[in-house]
């Protein structure tokens, strides 16, 4: 039962996260964990949970009153969240001794192969996408940086779920770009390797921007 009221509280996380960052949920409206209970079809328990989490990812805050509002989110906070990650990104590939990097390349591949097989079949991997970049961090054995980036971690799945539409054409393009990537850092070029991972990123961010205006049908966000 623990494990399911988890699942429902993630997916109802999940949920309210994606329609706050498209702007379906907007600056200053409320979440009142009732009226969202009874429209997901819920319990009040795992929105409450959901809650707290959107707050700890500074999305919503909680008033004096005890009522929970809904935090502006817009281009310029899509933007320092991959400013944020390529700092935390290129920086850890200084943290990793190369020979560690050889040793695991591998690992790269199969997530990489992961990612392939999902493009073969019309499916975006983003799990395989994540675990690629987070296994990067890992190997710094740096505690500190790997909290940084876990914290960061669901909010990302979002944003590059958010992308999947404006990314459809460029999948393999981007599967190409974690290659490269790993080729330089094996190759022990490291600065090659931070150039790629930042333009990777970039790339991620301007195809981030694209979607939430896509989806959000405004223009103001050319």
């Amino acid at each position: 039962m623990k494990i399911e009221k988890q699942n429902i509280s993630n997916r109802v996380l999940e949920y309210l996260r994606k329609q706050i960052i498209l702007g379906q949920y907007q600056e200053g409206d409320y979440l009142v964990e009732a009226a969202l209970s009874k429209e997901l079809g819920v319990s009040r328990g795992p929105v409450r949970e959901a809650i707290a989490k959107l707050e700890a990812e500074n999305l919503v805050e909680k008033h004096s009153n005890g009522r929970t509002v809904v935090k502006r989110f817009d281009i310029v906070d899509i933007q320092n969240l991959y400013d944020s990650r390529i700092l935390l990104e290129t920086h850890a590939l200084t943290q990793i001794d190369p020979e560690v990097l050889k040793k695991n390349k591998d690992v790269f591949y199969l997530f990489v192969g992961q990612m392939n097989k999902s493009y073969q079949q019309k499916q975006r991997d983003i799990e395989s996408d994540l675990a690629f970049h987070s296994y990067l961090v890992k190997l710094t054995d740096n505690n500190t940086l790997i909290q940084l980036w876990t914290s960061l971690k669901e909010v990302f799945r979002t944003l590059i779920d958010i992308t999947s539409e404006v990314t459809e054409s460029k999948q393999q393009e981007i599967i190409d770009q974690h290659v490269r990537i790993v080729e330089a850092l094996i190759a022990g070029d490291l600065e090659e390797g931070q150039k790629l991972l930042k333009e990777h990123l970039q790339d991620a961010c301007h195809y981030c921007c694209e979607g939430k205006k896509l989806n959000m049908g405004r223009d103001e966000y050319v």
